[in-house]
């Protein structure tokens, strides 16, 4: 291997070519830095050096030779310059004994190419400081560097690995390294995924800090930021940043060899990039068509023959709007903060005048701004979502993302405020967790602790692959044996197949397509109730809220302990008793009306002890201790509920809440019409669970792409269809007799969708709408034919 070695000194740089040994004189308290790097394996290594320590290298082994002064003017000096001395030695051997300890044998490649960062097990407290403050120091420099307009120049020289790297020397160079510790800073300094990881959580902060002092609208759109991110995107730095040891952890677990678990490694690592990649694109449609809605000004009626402007009809008399999405002339009135840490902002009509007509209801996607007198937006947009309207017609209560400290929403304030109803709003939200998922699949989907690890091994294994895995054959995968299970009466033999293959434990992951009318719902109904009763616990998710409230309802039937989670104003009226707020609403309903009466007691007193300032202190602490204990409470208790839960249901998206992640794992995931979600989505609640079902029918409704290069990237399809075809099916099984159409349509829709596989009940084969017993019978009308007739012989 051909490889450089490059010693920096002061000033000064001398380049070898594989030095045997070497010798230097060095100017007192002068330190340097040793750089090896190979071309060829992107190895790199520093060592920095203080002045009575001597490096060599002879045939690849690491040599250390101290020596002391030999000439000391006075006696004192001399042994403080000994004891020092001493601990730098004893420092430097003692790390270098731990790291070997530790790791084995020093080697420079091994330390370069792995992916964990070094945390304070690794390093200790006092590195991990000394660390932070280098990469603060120079992510104040970017920082800085962006707001003065010459973040280009920075840019150009930044990048991943050993560019980074080098970058951030003379930041760590200028902090003195902790007393005795040189050793293991010598090892970190060099660390990529260390450094890169300490200076993106600097980064942030110190973006934080600005856009809290005003000099940046949103740290997020920063240069500095933007590169951060397309670092941490780049191929070079995702294999970089890899956990070397990651396949290792597995190895047993799967039963697999490890290169077999290394290729399964390297599809996950395909398939979350493209996925990501492809996020990215969608994510900049969706914001370009939400800035196109934004800019739309409502219009009047064409048929009205109002002759009243379009600026007149938005910037004066609320009653004077016309039935839209769009409500101007609001002021914000109050703020509150909701179950889950929800920031509610009510906002009510300017003059107390009344809300105009709107299309607007709760659960609505909205974008908050503040507007001229004119109506049109001035501010940038606030994402949220409607969360109530006020009983007496003239307030709109909304819950914000934005929160106090954003400046964007001090801004709300004071002003005259609009909110759209966008329907194709660019839910931040929905993106960043999609994102997140695909990551978690990435780093932990092969990692020991994962509950899911089977699923993700079969679904990115080979056949042959899967079929070796460790207690998770394919011929353990037949259908359980239903004898005492259920009914089988009840249900034909594609529903009874589906139902088995479901309770099978071993059997990590079953895909079941069901068609219109073939009954899905039920069997996924009898699977959940079969579980539950054998004392499993389930997570139930789908794409919408309102799929997820049909399960509620559904499961709700059976009398399981049942939980939906998600926002209150989402969720159906005829499932709002299941829904969390609700449920905590009424454990803690004794709990509520005592802190009130304590609240308003404790502000009764506030208000006769203001010229006592030392009292007026007092009260307010025991008002802020009294919030607390309101928070801790509620806390408590919605771990409570959803610990005790037997089914807990919510969105894909929603099962990201840190609700719902906090939880222990699931025994069984249940994903419901998953042909209409796109796949990441499907990988939050994946994740969550030990094996996992998906239902749906990719024929049906097909996932929202707004982007035509994201959808013709893959973007568009869904999880369901995907899985269908792995391992030649093995995975999937049909529901194949329908129970709602007459059989003229249904062999339609069988001939040209389901291969003919869909056959039709006799219930209903020769079944008309008239014979429902909701349709009224009426007089006899003439028939088409009769009129066409009639028509002819008239004319």
């Amino acid at each position: 291997m051909e490889a450089s070695y490059i010693l920096c000194g002061g000033v000064s740089t001398l380049a070898l070519k594989s030095p045997g040994s070497l010798s230097l004189r060095l100017r007192p308290n002068e330190m340097i830095s040793l750089y090896s790097y190979s071309r060829n394996n992107g190895v790199f290594f520093s060592s920095r050096i203080p002045r009575r320590i001597l490096a060599g290298r002879s045939s690849g082994a690491e040599a250390v030779s101290t020596k002391r002064r030999s000439r000391e003017t006075r006696e004192d000096s001399g042994a403080a310059s000994k004891k020092s001395f001493k601990r730098v030695a004893e420092s430097t051997e003692s790390g270098r004994q731990l790291g070997a300890q530790k790791n084995g044998p020093s080697s420079v490649r091994a330390l370069y190419q792995n992916g964990d960062p070094l945390g304070r097990r690794d390093l200790g407290k006092g590195v991990v400081q000394w660390i932070c403050q280098g990469m603060k120091a120079m992510a104040s420099d970017f920082a800085m560097a962006d707001m003065q307009g010459e973040f280009s120049e920075l840019k150009q020289r930044m990048g991943p690995g050993l560019t980074f790297v080098i970058q951030a020397q003379p930041y760590l160079n200028a902090i003195p390294m902790p007393l005795g510790l040189e050793a293991i800073c010598l090892k970190a300094c060099t660390h990529y995924p260390t450094l890169f990881d300490n200076f993106q959580r600097e980064l942030r902060d110190v973006l934080q800090d600005l856009q809290q002092k005003s000099l940046i609208s949103n740290w997020r759109e920063t240069e500095s930021w933007k590169l951060l991110k397309e670092l941490a995107n780049s191929a070079q730095h995702r294999a970089i940043s890899r956990k070397t040891s990651q396949s290792k952890s597995v190895h047993g677990v799967l039963g697999l060899d490890l290169e077999k678990v290394k290729a399964i490694q390297n599809k996950i690592d395909e398939f979350t990039n493209q996925m990501s990649d492809l996020l990215r694109v969608e994510r900049d449609a969706e914001l370009e068509f939400t800035q196109e809605e934004l800019n739309a000004v409502p219009t009047p009626d064409e048929n009205s023959n109002s002759a009243k402007p379009i600026e007149f009809l938005v910037s004066h008399p609320q009653t004077e709007q016309e039935l839209c999405d769009t409500i101007c002339n609001l002021t914000a009135a109050s703020t509150s903060t909701g179950l889950g840490g929800m920031h509610l902002v009510l906002f009510k009509v300017e003059g107390n005048h009344r809300l105009p007509p709107t299309n607007l209801s709760p659960g609505d996607m909205v974008c908050v701004r503040t507007c001229d007198t004119r109506g049109a937006g001035t501010t940038s947009c606030m994402q949220g979502f409607v969360n109530n309207f006020g009983e007496d017609g003239c307030s709109i209560s909304v819950a914000l993302e934005s929160r106090h400290g954003d400046s964007t929403f001090s801004k709300l304030f004071g002003k005259n405020v609009r909110i759209d109803r966008i329907y194709g709003l660019a839910d931040t939200i929905t993106y960043e967790r999609n994102c997140e998922a695909l990551m978690m699949l990435q780093k932990k989907g092969l990692k020991k602790k994962n509950p899911s690890i089977t699923v993700v091994a079969t679904v990115f294994g080979d056949k042959e692959d899967v079929a070796c895995m460790e207690g998770n054959k394919l011929v353990d995968w037949a259908e359980e044996d239903l004898n005492g299970l259920l009914d089988t009466g009840f249900y034909d033999s594609s529903q009874q197949k589906a139902i088995a293959l479901g309770l099978n434990k071993k059997r990590p992951i079953l895909i079941i397509q069901g068609p219109p009318g073939t009954g899905k719902t039920g069997v996924l109904r009898e699977i959940i109730s079969a579980v539950i009763r054998q004392g499993q616990r389930v997570l139930v998710t789908a794409p919408t809220n309102a799929a997820v409230d049909n399960m509620v309802e559904k499961l709700s039937e059976i009398g399981s302990n049942v939980v939906r989670v998600g926002n209150p104003a989402r969720i159906s009226p005829a499932v709002a008793s299941k829904s969390l707020a609700e449920i905590v609403n009424t454990k803690l309903a004794d709990f509520k009306s005592e802190f009130e009466r304590k609240k308003s007691n404790l502000r009764r007193d506030l208000s006769h002890c203001l010229k006592d300032d030392s009292l007026a202190a007092g009260i307010r602490q025991l008002l802020k201790q009294l919030g607390k204990t309101m928070k801790k409470k509620e806390r408590e208790t919605v771990k409570e509920i959803l610990s005790s839960a037997q089914v807990v249901l919510a969105t894909n998206i929603g099962a990201a809440d840190p609700l719902v992640r906090c939880l222990d794992s699931f025994d069984l995931v249940v994903i419901d019409e998953a042909g209409q979600a796109i796949e990441p989505s499907c990988w939050i609640p994946i994740l969550l669970g030990k094996r996992c079902i998906l239902a749906g029918d990719q024929f049906q409704l097909a996932p929202i792409i707004l982007s035509r290069k994201a959808l013709e990237g893959g973007l568009g399809v869904s999880f369901l269809e995907r899985a269908e075809t792995f391992h030649e099916g093995v995975l999937a099984t049909k529901l194949t007799t329908q129970y709602r159409m007459n059989d003229a349509i249904a062999s339609w829709a069988s001939k040209e969708m389901y291969n003919g596989l869909l056959k039709s009940s006799s219930s209903v084969t020769s079944h008309l709408l008239a014979d429902s017993p909701f349709v009224k019978e009426l007089a006899p009308q003439p028939s088409l034919c009769s009129l066409l007739m009639l028509l002819k012989c008239n004319s």
